[in-house]
């Protein structure tokens, strides 16, 4: 056979030979006690003792070790060591009182491995720090070496005193058993030498180490063979002959040789194929074409395979999973990944990642564990449903293919606003869920907020509803000019006397009623002016956007007072034509039109106002009206109002008072993926979103708009080649990123 041993821990032998072994072993045992006692069997005495636990050991590590499972192995290994220890008689012993200490110590110790060992098995499924130390505890001390070994010094020691020579000759048999393990060396060297490769059959990978339950195989890879590769399927053969595949996941360093771990399934799953005849324990590459592919088919559920990324490990909920990343696997936050849960494919959408270290006898291996929400199973109409239940520990995880979705379906009042990353899952909202239950649109600056909701009102407006955009940056009317924008809004000479009157209640005498009284007079002179632009823009069937414009208006109350002014116009005509329209009122730079008034310095006028327009909020929906909130700075928006809010959007932010409000909309592991998203990246959330779970998004980059917004800046021609560098810089990596033909 042309391969090497495997340098290392010895693998299992097949079953035939660790029965071999086993008995191999305890006849060499047995004449030992035999000339050293004259006795034929190992009675109740402690003479006897190092015998039993000398069995004891070999049916453990011989017969039970390949599938007996941690942390059952430890506590079966302690309550053996306990039941061998405690029914000892030292009144006859030599050095009795010592040898007693030594006792109960070493089982106090197997009690503490039993303990662990209990804690860890029924915290499989959901471990914290506690129950992980408890598993590394039970798998340290619960080896068969350690909690065996003092049967024997105690019965070598304290019933062999009178007889040197057989004390010594147990304790050095003892030692070199545990240390060389001479029987299975031989057994094994026997099998490799008599061994015969059938011809054409591939060199062995490895031989079975351990199986895991459920699903994980550990093999002990073979030197000079050929790699892990996650690509590659191989077979293996069980000691009772039956045989499964084999996916190839980690690769780990053990002493001086190499752990391969590997996730099996039953060959049953495919169509019978002829495979070569392998002995049991081995593990060897297959060169079937297309196997790979066809078994990834299987396991995801569908005919077009998918790449498999990892499997569930310990931590998952329904909500969210975690996942061990296999080799060779590059992923990203806002990929999503599939399972196959009772026969439904469930997506599941990569949001965090961190470090972790598992241990596998004495060697940790580093690896990649990754946090994914639940998005639920996907419908093309209704979108992302929720599933209620999780993957098994160690199920294969896929990475989502962008050719497997459903081409989605949408209906006349339903639009895109972006597409889930790396895929061709659309993100659609429900216009009139949209604008009924309100919408906010938050973020920092240069995260993609006005883009989105100059489509949001795009779409709005070819679907048949009136907008009314409060903006006082510029932005909405140059970029809106091509939709036959109706502007609104108080004349120069009004905005002017407005300003001076405000000011006049500020400066004027204790309570400033003469100043006041003129104020009221002037507002109840323009207020029909007012009521009558509005009637006019939602009364004309050709007028669907109207921008409000305020005239060299600077002061914060006036802007207040005008804006107040204009959305009571409109909810008093929605009032007195209920739901005659669909009306979508945008507030660009919400925190300056519906600011925090309560603990901000704003006089008892100034918070009605912003009370008033809270109220429009409340009261809005019942008639048609609905707000587009678009902000920066979301601790400063009236939380009265953004919590009207039905439908989040929310892009980059990074204040701890916007994501400690936000932490009511979005679960945690959400809230810390919002300060990660990039340009263009966003967590859409809410009634109008067709998910119902969160869901990470994006939108492609258009140079049109980055050219249109770009164009109303007004500042010194760049040096040549600088205009080139920024915009790079402001495009990243999404330049690159494919677009969605079907989101505007």
């Amino acid at each position: 056979m042309d391969t090497r041993l495997t340098i290392g821990p010895i693998p299992p032998l097949p079953q035939g030979a660790r029965i071999v072994a086993l008995f191999a072993n305890g006849l060499v045992a047995w004449f030992i006690f035999h000339e050293a006692t004259g006795l034929i069997l190992p009675g109740g005495s402690g003479a006897s003792i190092w015998v039993l636990a000398a069995i004891a050991y070999w049916l453990l590590t011989l017969v039970a070790a390949p599938f007996f499972l941690p942390p059952k192995d430890s506590l079966g290994t302690a309550i053996a060591a306990i039941l061998l220890l405690v029914p000892i008689n030292l009144s006859n012993a030599f050095l009795r009182s010592d040898l007693i200490i030594f006792l109960w110590t070493m089982v106090a110790v197997a009690l503490v491995v039993v303990i662990a060992a209990l804690i860890a098995a029924f915290h499989r499924a959901n471990q914290t720090t506690f129950s992980k130390a408890c598993y590394r505890l039970s798998g340290v001390l619960g080896k068969g070496e350690i909690l065996f070994t003092p049967a024997v010094i105690i019965s070598a020691v304290g019933f062999y005193s009178n007889n040197i020579p057989w004390m010594f000759t147990i304790l050095a048999f003892w030692t070199f058993v545990i240390a060389a393990k001479p029987t299975e060396l031989l057994i094994q060297l026997w099998l490799y030498l008599t061994a015969t490769k059938p011809s054409g059959e591939a060199a062995s990978a490895g031989t079975i180490l351990r199986v895991d339950d459920p699903g994980l195989l550990r093999v002990a890879l073979t030197e000079g063979v050929g790699g892990w590769d996650p690509d590659i399927v191989h077979l293996a053969t069980l000691s009772d002959g039956e045989k499964i595949f084999v996916i190839p996941l980690f690769i780990q360093l053990q002493f001086e040789g190499t752990v391969g771990t590997g996730l099996y399934c039953n060959i049953a799953c495919l169509e019978r194929m002829e495979l070569p005849k392998t002995d049991p324990g081995g593990v060897f590459p297959l060169s079937i074409p297309d196997l790979a592919g066809k078994l990834g088919g299987v396991l995801c559920g569908e005919q077009n395979p998918r790449r498999l990324v990892g499997i569930v490990t310990e931590g998952s909920s329904i909500e969210n999973i975690r996942f061990q990343v296999t080799n060779k696997t590059a992923l990203e936050q806002g990929m999503v990944v599939s399972a196959r849960i009772r026969d439904k494919t469930i997506y599941y959408q990569i949001l965090d990642a961190n470090t972790r270290e598992e241990t596998f006898h004495q060697s940790p291996l580093g690896v990649h564990v990754v946090s994914a929400a639940q998005l639920g199973s996907y419908d093309a109409e209704a979108g992302f449903q929720k599933f209620p239940w999780l993957p098994q520990m160690n199920q294969p995880v896929f990475l989502a293919n962008r050719e497997n979705a459903e081409k989605q379906k949408l209906a006349a009042n339903e639009f895109l606003v972006g597409h889930v990353p790396n895929t061709s899952f659309g993100v659609p909202v429900v216009l009139e869920d949209l604008v009924e239950y309100h919408t906010a649109i938050l973020g920092i600056t240069g995260t993609g907020k006005t883009e989105l909701s100059l489509d949001i009102i795009r779409n709005s407006v070819e679907r048949g509803t009136k907008v009314f955009c409060v903006d006082f940056t510029g932005e909405y009317k140059a970029r809106l000019v091509d939709l036959d924008l109706v502007r609104m809004g108080l004349s120069i000479a009004e905005g002017s006397a407005l300003e001076k009157l405000l000011f006049a209640v500020e400066t004027g005498t204790y309570g400033a009623p003469k100043e006041k009284e003129a104020l009221r007079h002037f507002l109840d002179a323009i207020k029909p002016t007012v009521a009558t632009q509005v009637k006019e823009f939602l009364e004309n069937p050709k007028a669907r956007i109207a921008v409000f414009e305020l005239s060299e208006i600077t002061n914060t109350k006036a802007t207040l007072r005008t804006t107040e002014m204009y959305l009571s116009a409109i909810m008093e005509w929605a009032r007195q034509n209920r739901k005659a329209e669909r009306i979508m009122i945008a507030l660009e730079e919400a925190h300056t039109i519906v600011p925090e008034a309560y603990g901000s310095g704003f006089d008892a006028e100034t918070q009605w106002v912003v009370g008033r327009i809270g109220q429009i909020a409340l009261q809005g929906r019942k008639y048609g009206v609905g707000l587009l909130l678009i902000s920066q700075r979301t601790a400063l928006v009236s939380k009265t109002i953004l919590s009207q809010c039905n439908t989040y959007f929310t892009h980059a932010l990074v204040d701890k008072t916007s994501l400690d409000y936000l932490s009511s909309v979005y679960s945690g592991d959400h809230i810390r993926a919002i300060p990660n998203l990039r340009f263009l990246e966003f967590v859409a959330s809410g009634k109008a979103v067709k998910s119902e779970r969160p869901v990470l998004a994006v939108r492609e980059y258009d140079r049109r708009k980055f050219d249109a917004s770009r164009s109303r800046d007004k500042k010194k021609k760049p040096p040549p080649g600088e205009d080139a560098l920024e915009e790079v810089a402001a495009i990243g990596a999404h330049i690159a990123r494919p677009v969605d033909k079907d989101s505007r």
